[in-house]
């Protein structure tokens, strides 16, 4: 079963998905500006909304606890009871600077007022930022069995031979999980702009990683895509990826210039307990549709610490 995935935008542009099922985008919210240091207003979206306080001043090197209100389209606060787990974790956080370089895939707690949670990150720029909330709503379908093939964990609707369609902004078709964005200022630095050279190679905790793709990236057109890990030491496979949220890995995108958001898993098995291990090679197959950089994010974990892998995909026209 193929892998899935799905895409938050806040603009009409189509940005990334994995496998697209033919049918239409729907249409995307807007998009909102926040003050630096202050809350950032809600943005509403096809599926809720997402507001973003923070609980004290924003500088980079400081953590900071964010509070998030979170809502369903017709306005009700969405707790913990009306939020199902998805890959070990009710609402999944995932926070982006501008620039594409500081990324956080953090876990939110609930709070006392209904609809409102929590989530703690530490940010390294005074830049823009956006921040992603992801939840599977309570009784909705999981996209893929149990037992462990790709999910689809982005603001749309799976299906069940594993094809997903680019969507609007939080937009849900009542099937799946949901994404919903929000912006946060933590000051005014303007982040730089994402380099436009390729680069699927990188070195981190030990580990080698190198993506292969199994044919040109180009916008509108599938292409399978391979990331094998090797020891960085002795080079040979490595085949002792730990569970990391349910999954041996998580991929997640942002196109460049975009609100965009992309959150995908491994084909293949997912993990059954704690002990089972992954690797040496993770595949999935990417859907671009658009043109240009797109920073994915790899997560893996070995011998207990997180390990965060950064590459720059070129999709061409």
């Amino acid at each position: 079963m193929r892998t899935r995935s799905t895409i938050l935008t806040l603009t009409a542009a189509a940005v990334l998905t994995l496998s697209g099922c033919g049918e239409g985008p729907s249409t995307p919210s807007t998009a909102a500006t926040a003050t630096p240091g202050g809350a950032a207003p809600a943005v509403a979206a096809g599926a809720g909304s997402l507001a973003v306080t923070p609980a004290g001043a924003l500088a980079p090197g400081q953590p900071v606890t964010l509070t998030l209100v979170l809502k369903d389209a017709v306005g009700t606060p969405l707790g913990p009871d009306a939020i199902a787990v998805s890959h070990t974790e009710k609402v999944h956080v995932m926070i982006v600077d501008a620039g594409l370089e500081d990324y956080t895939h953090a876990h939110a707690t609930p709070a006392t007022e209904p609809g409102t949670w929590s989530v703690t990150f530490t940010p390294r720029f005074a830049r823009a930022y956006t921040v992603h909330a992801e939840y599977l709503p309570a009784g909705a379908a999981r996209p893929a069995d149990e037992h462990g093939h790709g999910h689809d964990h982005g603001a749309g609707h799976g299906h069940g031979d594993g094809h997903s369609q680019d969507q609007g902004a939080g937009h849900d078709h009542g099937g799946g999980p949901v994404v919903v964005p929000a912006p946060l200022a933590v000051g005014g630095e303007p982040a730089p702009p994402v380099g436009a050279g390729q680069s699927l190679t990188a070195t981190a905790g030990g580990l080698a990683f190198a993506v292969s793709l199994g044919g040109a990236a180009t916008a509108g057109a599938p292409v399978p895509v391979t990331i094998a890990v090797t020891d960085a030491g002795t080079g040979q496979p490595f085949a002792g990826l730990e569970p990391i949220m349910g999954a041996y890995a998580h991929l997640v995108g942002f196109p460049a210039g975009s609100a965009g958001m992309l959150h995908a898993h491994p084909e293949g098995t997912e993990p059954a307990s704690e002990t089972d291990r992954g690797g040496p090679v993770l595949a999935f197959e990417l859907h671009p549709e658009a043109a240009g950089p797109t920073r994915l994010f790899l997560q893996v974990r070995k011998g207990g610490q997180t390990i965060t892998v950064p590459f720059t995909l070129v999709v061409a026209d």
